[in-house]
């Protein structure tokens, strides 16, 4: 996004063809506002999309103009998706937002997203909590149905509805249908969210701590790691400032924090169920379902840092959510369902344990089952 320090508009490109006014606004979770003859109201946002043009990576794209109605309702939307990887209707597609050193902010169809302004973004050690509609995001689009049918007569008035707005604009008209799942899927969270009351009550749990001393040497050496990959070789669809995989099965390099990562688990639990570790640097909101996830995980989150809890879902209708302490504590929740982080300041560095192996699968259970886990100590 061009930003201006003195206007509250900026610019987005490198745009799917396939997105027009309406899914932009979702995609933020904000009303469009449609009037131009007219100040765009707070709470809302006024989209003007130009021409196609084609790129040589990307293939055809668009660029669109963003006008809020003040400078620090843009600086909010920009500071919420730093650095955000944004989870659209299916499997591993996502458009992350993250910042470049030319002053634009642009979004592409292949999803990378690129923010500068340095007026508009904390400092890398002060994390925001990913707002309530990109935390639904990441919910299979039939689920958003179901549960909008939880507040409404049916789900197929919400749906019907949606797409009924789309046929009031010729420009909607022509677009394709993968676009239109794009729009239903924004437009149910953002409904979703709004029958939520646009937040959800929050219960927090502590996790199962760990001896005092225990994290010392593993936190002593994850500061001076140099194993991270370079950033095309890490995990797409999560942001943080580092993320390492390590496996079972791995390479001698491996070999000590795997065995630091093992023994700290084993000093709470006797028989962990995992093939492979998630360990992170700075991992940022990011709200995600870890699909290929044959059981629970356990979480821990290691460094000097203040907020940063693990969140969940509490129930199956996400009418609550939980905020599970696990500053060296080992936290326990399904990962086969929507989970994030959130806001945080300081250093934080993170393990989460997970199988994929076949022969390690569990059923999925209530999350009120891995909260009796960790408040059982």
């Amino acid at each position: 996004w061009r930003t201006s320090h003195e206007h509250a508009s900026c610019t987005m490109s490198d745009l799917s063809p396939k997105w027009d006014e309406g899914t932009i606004a979702a995609l933020l979770g904000l009303p469009l506002h449609e009037d131009t003859n007219e100040a765009t109201p707070p709470g809302s946002v006024a989209v003007a999309i130009s021409n196609t043009t084609r790129e040589r990576k990307c293939g055809n794209t668009s660029r669109a103009t963003l006008t809020f109605s003040s400078r620090a309702e843009l600086v909010n939307v920009v500071a919420a998706y730093q650095g955000l990887a944004v989870p659209i209707t299916h499997g591993y597609h996502y458009y992350t937002f993250s910042w470049t050193d030319d002053g634009d902010t642009l979004i592409s169809a292949d999803g990378c997203t690129r923010i500068s302004d340095p007026g508009c973004v904390e400092a890398e050690s002060e994390v925001s909590s990913p707002p309530l509609h990109l935390q639904l995001m990441a919910l299979p689009t039939k689920e958003l149905e179901r549960r909008v049918n939880k507040f409404r007569t049916t789900t197929s008035s919400i749906t019907s509805s949606i797409r009924e707005d789309s046929k009031d604009s010729e420009v909607r008209k022509a677009k394709s249908k993968r676009r239109c799942r794009v729009h239903i899927h924004a437009s149910l969270c953002t409904k979703l969210a709004q029958l939520y009351g646009n937040s959800r009550p929050i219960r927090h749990v502590l996790g199962m701590p760990v001896p005092v001393g225990s994290t010392d040497e593993l936190l002593k050496y994850l500061r001076s790691c140099t194993l991270w990959p370079p950033p095309e070789k890490q995990r797409r669809g999560v942001a943080a400032g580092n993320y390492l995989t390590v496996r079972k099965k791995h390479p001698p390099e491996h070999d000590i924090i795997w065995n630091l990562c093992h023994d700290l688990i084993n000093t709470v639990i006797s028989d962990p169920i995992y093939n492979a570790l998630a360990v992170t640097k700075s991992f940022r909101g990011s709200p995600h379902v870890d699909n290929h996830d044959k059981t629970h995980q356990h979480v821990i989150a290691l460094g000097d840092f203040t907020g940063g809890m693990l969140c969940a879902e509490a129930d199956e209708d996400g009418a609550e959510t939980l905020a599970i302490d696990v500053c060296n504590r080992f936290g326990r929740i399904d990962g086969r369902s929507v989970h994030w982080v959130s806001g945080w300041t300081g250093e934080r560095y993170s393990i989460v344990y997970y199988s994929t192996a076949k022969g390690d699968w569990t059923e999925r259970m209530p999350q009120e089952v891995h909260t009796k886990w960790m408040t059982s100590s």
